[in-house]
């Protein structure tokens, strides 16, 4: 960025010079708050291998809250006499737990004395494990001792907001956003863009979006904010800026028109909100910053670091290839793997191997250095949107010395490069290439452009973010560009009628439902009698992009009981596979893939008919019995209601 243009990014804040006192609000006493593991990013488990292990935390300081403890239940491995957790910041010793032999005991590791840092503490979490006398056990090979149901005990009272600058927390558990009942484009392409920013910036964080329309009287906020809870108003005006309005229950305020309502929503998700330490900021440009998938990565870029193992006899280290992370589509992955192991002594030898879904794609001796350097290629067939690869080192000659043996450390050098070319169709295709398809830019076009219908296209924009740390970039156009245009795009038609030239891997018109394969030879037509409503979120491959639609047969409160089932939980958006995701009747949301018993004899490596236009036929079969299953079943119970 050049001189003029970081002074122009700085001066974008005329933040007001007078800060303005919050009202004197009554204090409740400071109490306990247990925040699960996962609402702060951190995953949902702790796993603790072999005899001794280290996991490292990073806690966030939150507004007028600080962590006390961590509690959780400890399931130990068979054959444990006696077992501990001690707990350390930087060099200070804080705790040491031990653990007990029942798995449905809590634990308590208390944190006093943590050193804080850059609003944060650092911890360690060490485990030691003791075998029972007389058992020789040198490594728990797939026993590890787990720590589940892990929460952090933060005490204190939540400290609202009163700048912009603190207005979004370390940690945040849901944002309740507010537009107009009839909103304009603009603030419906404000709603989409805050409500997927705001997901990017919370990717590992499981935050509800709740968007509400603003009625005619409508109080704002309608309710008191719950705990880690903020709430946003959009309006589409003419006075560009953000602004925190006090009190108990702080409402944030995004104001400005086509052209500057963009750039506050950026200001409010990128650091430089930090410099807004007044309760008034106004953006004066803030440019998109382009998101292009580049030609080549590394594994520390994917967000791959811990890439050391140490055990006896048996080492693995696992990483991933996330495909959203390398910025669209891919196919032909290369992965040069290099990294280093304990050298073994003369009197034993050893193999590397690579495994990806369980098959093993690359394997080759060990060198008495130590060192490795290898170019590994992903099969296309065993991509996903997050490919799991394990390198494994199994030592050889090892006699059962109970002890004696010397633990080996597995490294791979997190600077390794990674390598793919572009997957046109994308590989897996269908909802399994959310998000990554619809990077950087996606258009989104509304048949009936509205409240509703911008909710539903957030909910499938959330859904897609909550898969990657990328940020989408939507772009709100009318339903007919987005139809016709030849970037990837989200369709929203919640009454049905999706235009002929979008292929739908699943379509109802009147009694007949038609189910298309990948190619106009898998396309099979059933007869319902009677026709039966459903509602769906179905992924096709136009020719050139992606196209995200999210439908009904005329019934939208189908389509929208999928999406509220959809963005519930947020473990739902890793779900994601196949072409049709479909709800009818009272049944819960269902994948469904037409082509699913191909597309599975295909990764199989399976010879015969199936590269056939019959044996695509055939393959097809199996999904049209499905559907009948699923639709003519609802069919069977509709009809017997309405006789009742």
């Amino acid at each position: 960025m050049s001189s003029r243009a970081a002074t122009a990014v700085f001066a974008l804040l005329t933040a007001a010079v007078t800060v303005t006192a919050a009202p004197t609000v009554s204090r409740a006493t400071p109490s306990d708050h247990p925040i699960p593991l996962a609402s702060l990013g951190l995953g949902k488990t702790l796993e603790f291998p072999g005899r001794a292990h280290e996991v490292s935390l990073t806690l966030p300081i939150l507004p007028g809250l600080a962590p006390v403890a961590i509690m959780g239940t400890v399931q130990l491995p068979p054959n444990v006499a006696r077992a501990s957790i001690d707990a350390r910041s930087s060099e200070h010793f804080l705790d040491r737990v031990p653990l007990p032999a029942d798995p449905h005991a809590p634990v308590r590791i208390s944190l006093p004395g943590a050193d804080v840092e850059n609003n944060t503490i650092s911890l360690r979490l060490t485990s030691s494990l003791v075998p029972e006398p007389g058992i020789c056990i040198d490594d728990w090979l797939g026993q590890p001792a787990t720590m589940s149901d892990v929460v952090v005990i933060y005490n204190g009272e939540e400290a609202q907001p009163t700048t912009v600058a603190e207005f979004l927390p370390p940690a945040l558990q849901r944002v309740t956003i507010y537009a107009p009942a009839t909103p304009s484009q603009v603030e419906s392409a404000a709603v989409l863009a805050l409500s997927t920013a705001v997901t990017a910036r919370y990717t590992r964080q499981p935050v509800a979006v709740d968007i509400r329309r603003i009625d005619s009287g409508t109080a704002i906020p309608d309710h008191t904010p719950a705990f880690l809870e903020r709430q946003i108003v959009i309006r589409d005006e003419s006075n560009a800026g953000l602004r925190v309005t006090g009190g108990p229950a702080p409402v944030l305020t995004i104001s400005g028109d086509e052209k500057t309502l963009p750039t506050q929503i950026r200001l409010l998700t990128t650091d430089l909100a930090k410099a807004a330490l007044a309760p008034d900021a106004t953006a004066l440009g803030l440019p998109a910053a382009p998101q292009l998938a580049p030609d080549s990565t590394t594994l520390s870029a994917l967000g791959q670091n811990q890439l050391s193992a140490t055990a006896i006899g048996y080492v693995r280290v696992d990483f991933a290839i996330d495909q959203t992370r390398l910025g669209r589509p891919s196919h032909n992955v290369r992965v040069a793997l290099r990294g280093n192991h304990t050298p073994l002594p003369n009197t034993l030898n050893g193999q590397l191997a690579v495994t990806v879904g369980g098959r093993q794609i690359a394997a080759w001796p060990v060198q008495p250095s130590g060192a490795f350097n290898q170019l590994i290629t992903l099969p296309d067939e065993l991509l996903g949107r997050f490919t799991t690869v394990s390198v494994t080192l199994q030592q050889a000659g090892l006699t059962n010395g109970c002890g004696f043996e010397q633990p080996v450390t597995l490294t791979i050098d997190p600077d390794g490069e990674v390598r793919g070319d572009l997957a046109t169709p994308p590989l897996p295709a269908g909802l399994g290439a959310v998000p990554q398809a619809l990077l950087p830019r996606v258009q989104v076009g509304l048949q009936t452009p509205g409240f509703a219908d911008t909710v539903r296209a957030a909910q499938v924009l959330i859904a897609a973010q909550r898969l990657t740390a990328v940020p989408l970039r939507p772009e709100l156009v009318s339903f007919d560009d987005a139809v016709r245009g030849t970037v990837p795009a989200v369709l929203v038609a919640a009454n049905g009628g999706v235009p002929d030239s979008i292929t739908l891997p699943l379509d109802r018109r009147g009694e007949t439902l038609t189910v298309y394969g990948d190619d106009a030879y898998l396309r099979t037509k059933i007869d319902l009698t009677p026709p039966i409503s459903f509602g769906s979120l179905q992924a096709t491959w136009t020719g050139k992009r992606t196209v995200v639609v999210a439908t009904s047969t005329e019934s939208p409160e189908h389509l929208d009981r999928l999406l509220n089932w959809l963005v519930a939980d947020q473990d739902r958006s890793f779900q994601l596979t196949g072409p049709v995701l479909l709800q009818a009747g009272d049944r819960d949301p269902e994948f469904f893939d037409p082509a699913g018993k191909l597309a599975a004899e295909a990764a199989a490596g399976r010879s015969g008919d199936s590269g056939t236009p019959l044996g695509h036929k055939l393959a097809l079969a199996g999904g049209v019995i499905l559907a009948v299953g699923v639709l003519g079943g609802i069919a069977i119970l509709v009809q017997r209601r309405r006789t009742r």
